[in-house]
């Protein structure tokens, strides 16, 4: 079977930073349950966990009911979508971070599946559902997350469906602007995206088949680029990514640098002349052909930190509030109690601080140019969140001015351009769609 793929995008065309809901996380399908917050939701167990790969705790349950901590209830009905989700639970740290993850490149614009944080009650459940075994009966997992997939079909190559894409195939992508995939490697460095292996994903949602060519083909209009698997993330990242330090740990992202090498903006600095940079991101044993320490341009550097800094600090704060990073065991004593002197306002705002003090290093690095554009605020305002880059950044933008201290003040946006990077070229390789 060959594909045929006219364009392929990274992002979404999107105007507001500020309009996306952190805490919501996007919207979801009338024809589903809706997930919220802390939501507690009764399902059917379908399947262990042991079926269905990887190492963080999980099974596949149908759910049947879901009820919102202001108390509304949801119930299943014929009308309502119900096929099985996959729900994980928080022994791994990796719960966490694919909520912060997932949510912050979406508020960016990003294509990625939906986590959504709930207590899950499992009827009928064994007591280990990640093995199946055990003695049956009603139980409660208070730190649970539950994912809505990015629709679409999987494609991968026949004989290999295990794989999407890879970060070493996407240099030969011929994806228009170039900053946006560059730019997309410069935000795995921000989030330590270091077990960055197969598969990341390919998905199109409007597959046509034609049997009269032999062999058959496939075509796609418009394919979907996703970042598969964002649980080793927001921690020290390395060679190895099973230990606690490569997941949601705050003291191992806040001791590692965005950047290897970077030039700056302060004064004195050599504007003129700044350096190839390179982001600073070690990939682990697994990752082969994986992303390592990614050369980053300017054109990159300043389409990152265009969709970075609109992001409000309330939109920061929902962001590890509602990965419930205060729920972790570090911050609590065996009776469940917080340690002395810590709250869950104090916990998020470390990670918040941390948040911050990398956006400000994305923002106020200077890197040599790939191809500058006539136009800047193409690329310092991919989000359309502003009317210009004056009104981001100040009125001169080689001043050392970045995302500053606190929100950005924002305006009635303007008409945006199109952000979506699309492959013009037809790509030919053969592919099996599930």
């Amino acid at each position: 079977m060959t594909l045929l793929s006219s364009r392929r995008s990274l992002r979404r065309v999107v105007s507001l930073a500020v309009s996306f809901d952190v805490v919501a996380g996007g919207p979801q399908k009338d024809n589903q349950f809706q997930f919220h917050l802390n939501d507690k939701v009764t399902c059917q167990l379908v399947q262990p966990g042991n079926d269905m790969g990887s190492n963080t705790p999980k099974f596949l349950c149908d759910v049947v009911r879901v009820e919102s901590a202001d108390g509304r209830v949801q119930t299943l009905t014929p009308q309502l979508d119900n096929d099985p989700v996959k729900v994980k639970l928080a022994d791994n740290r990796e719960v966490h971070a694919k909520i912060v993850a997932t949510r912050l490149l979406a508020a960016l614009g990003f294509y990625t599946d939906a986590w959504f944080p709930i207590r899950v009650e499992c009827t009928n459940c064994p007591a280990d559902p990640e093995s199946g075994s055990g003695e049956q009966a009603d139980r409660v997992f208070n730190r649970a997350s539950i994912v809505r997939e990015f629709d679409g079909h999987s494609m991968y190559e026949v004989g290999k469906d295990d794989q999407g894409w890879n970060w070493k195939e996407i240099e030969e992508l011929n994806i228009r602007p170039t900053y946006e995939k560059d730019g997309l490697k410069l935000m795995a460095a921000f989030i330590r995206h270091s077990d960055n292996k197969l598969p990341q994903r390919l998905v199109c949602d409007d597959v046509h088949l034609d049997t009269t060519t032999h062999p058959s083909t496939t075509s796609c209009a418009w394919s979907r680029m996703l970042i598969q698997d964002v649980g080793a993330t927001f921690g020290g990242g390395g060679l190895f990514t099973l230990n606690g330090k490569a997941k949601m740990n705050l003291h191992g992202w806040s001791n590692k640098s965005v950047w290897n090498e970077v030039g700056s903006a302060s004064a004195g600095a050599d504007n003129q002349n700044p350096p190839e940079c390179q982001a600073e991101l070690h990939k682990s044993l697994t990752a082969k052909d994986g992303l390592n320490d990614p050369t980053i341009s300017e054109d990159d550097r300043r389409f990152a930190a265009g969709l970075l800094c609109p992001l409000s600090d309330q939109q920061v704060t929902d962001l590890f509030r509602v990965a419930r990073v205060a729920e972790m065991p570090e911050y609590h004593n065996d009776d469940g109690t917080f340690k002395e002197g810590m709250t869950e306002a104090s916990i998020v705002q470390q990670w918040v601080t941390v948040f911050k003090q990398k956006r400000e290093a994305v923002a106020r690095g200077r890197c040599r140019w790939k191809s500058q554009p006539s136009d800047l605020n193409v690329i310092d305002n991919p989000r359309g969140a502003f009317r210009s880059t004056q009104q981001l950044f100040g009125a001169n933008l080689m001043s050392g001015l970045a995302c500053g201290t606190g929100s950005p003040a924002f305006a009635e946006p303007s008409q945006f351009a199109r952000a979506g990077g699309d492959e013009q070229a037809g790509s030919q390789r053969n592919h099996y769609w599930r």
